[in-house]
C-alpha cells in the first residue's frame, strides 16, 4: 500500500457534516481545497472544505 497518502476529509460549510473521503500525498497541505458538492444533510449544492 501506498505508505505517504492520508486520508482527507470534505466538511459542509453549511451544516458541518463530513460527506467525502479522499486520499492525499503527504506533501500536498491539507486545508486548501474547496469544492462544490452535494451535501446529503442539507439536500442543496453547497461549498465543501477539506479537513484532516
Amino acid at each position: 500500500m501506498a505508505k505517504n497518502k492520508v486520508i482527507s476529509h470534505l466538511m459542509c460549510v453549511e451544516c458541518k457534516d463530513r460527506n467525502y473521503t479522499q486520499k492525499v500525498g503527504k506533501a500536498r497541505s491539507i486545508g486548501s481545497l474547496n469544492v462544490k458538492k452535494f451535501c446529503t444533510k442539507c439536500k442543496k449544492h453547497h461549498m465543501h472544505k477539506e479537513t484532516k
